[in-house]
């Protein structure tokens, strides 16, 4: 099969780059968003024994990436504390888009994509402290499948914590709270087609299934040789579901049976994040931190079809545009700093 990868554009972030996310929302998924991460630099003449704790610095750039595009160049620019995550809610809240974020000081923060007189800004709508001296590190919403005016929110952190937080009115609201890790907890996702259950994986190499109503994890899998960092369910087949890892493994799970895996394929480099294609869901997105970017299919088992090594850092961030006529992708690297947008296209297959 014929694949061809090609970079349309790049540009630098000035932070370290860690995560992109195309809106989902129809009218705005020409809209994305970049995150960044950097620790402050020190003053080298001052004293350490004086000098305040080292700040962790963010800031997230907005895009908007259409058929005129020729070059990037963001349209508005947040300063934050350092973002570690972001997920947009696939339906408008109360008539906005609204985008979750995640910072290095344990804060979630919900932003609304506000449209006024043609231009477009991202508007701090709610914050909300997880607590303590953790960094929160994943989002995901409940309602990915399904409408929710209400949805939930499942955060991890770095304590090894997870909490559900649900949006009530103008206010996040805690649900429940879970000490799911003995070290951070990297990644966790919620099940679309039953929002009740949730997944977590941790540095503990541990991936844990949830029922919100109960206190205990459900399932406790040992069978990732390292940390667990990207979980992903599919909004498309029911039951399934993939997981990374540290350990350079993307497996295929089936939901009814936790205990094993379907299928594990090595990648050849720890997988961050996870991504199903919008539109073919047998297609996935991933990024492999030193191993650089992979398209992956899954039939019986995954596949690696492609791979992306633009890159020349850290492939942390990547995701797929909402569009059914073009397959555009969105990556990000870390110490470089660069965010690329390509294009993916496969000879004699509907991704084209």
């Amino acid at each position: 099969m014929a694949v061809t990868w090609n970079t349309k554009w790049k540009w630098i972030t000035g932070y370290s780059a860690d995560s992109v996310e195309w809106c989902p929302v129809e009218r705005f998924k020409h809209v994305l968003v970049c995150g960044t991460y950097q620790l402050e630099k020190k003053d080298e003449g001052a004293s350490s024994a004086n000098q305040p704790k080292q700040k962790r610095l963010g800031r997230i750039y907005l895009f908007s990436i259409n058929d005129e595009t020729t070059h990037l160049s963001p349209i508005q620019e947040v300063d934050t504390a350092g973002i570690l995550d972001q997920k947009w809610c696939y339906h408008t809240i109360k008539d906005y888009p609204v985008l979750a974020v995640v910072t290095s000081e344990g804060v979630t923060q919900l932003y609304r994509l506000v449209e006024e007189n043609g231009t477009l800004n991202l508007l701090l709508w709610i914050e909300n402290i997880v607590g303590g001296e953790a960094l929160a590190l994943s989002v995901d919403w409940s309602s990915n499948k399904s409408f929710m005016q209400e949805p939930n929110l499942v955060i991890s952190d770095s304590s090894g914590t997870i909490t559900v937080l649900q949006i009530v009115g103008d206010c996040l609201q805690k649900i429940g709270q879970w000490k799911s890790h003995s070290f951070e907890a990297w990644i966790a996702a919620y099940n679309y087609w039953n929002t009740d259950l949730f997944y977590s994986g941790g540095d503990d190499c541990l991936l844990k299934s949830y029922d919100i109503r109960i206190p205990e994890a459900v399932v406790i899998n040992r069978s990732h040789e390292a940390g667990v960092t990207s979980i992903r369910n599919n909004v498309e087949v029911e039951h399934q579901l993939v997981t990374g890892s540290y350990d350079e493994k993307v497996r295929l799970w089936d939901l009814r049976q936790l205990k094993r895996c379907l299928s594990e394929t090595d990648v050849n480099g720890g997988v961050w994040r996870l991504k199903w294609h919008p539109f073919d869901k047998s297609i996935i997105l991933a990024a492999c931190m030193y191993g650089g970017f992979r398209i992956l299919q899954v039939e019986e088992n995954v596949c690696v079809m492609a791979d992306y090594l633009e890159h020349e850092s850290i492939s942390y961030g990547a995701d797929w545009k909402f569009d059914n006529t073009v397959s555009l992708i969105a990556t990000c690297s870390f110490y470089d700093c660069n965010l690329h947008i390509s294009e993916l296209k496969v000879k004699n297959h509907p991704l084209v």
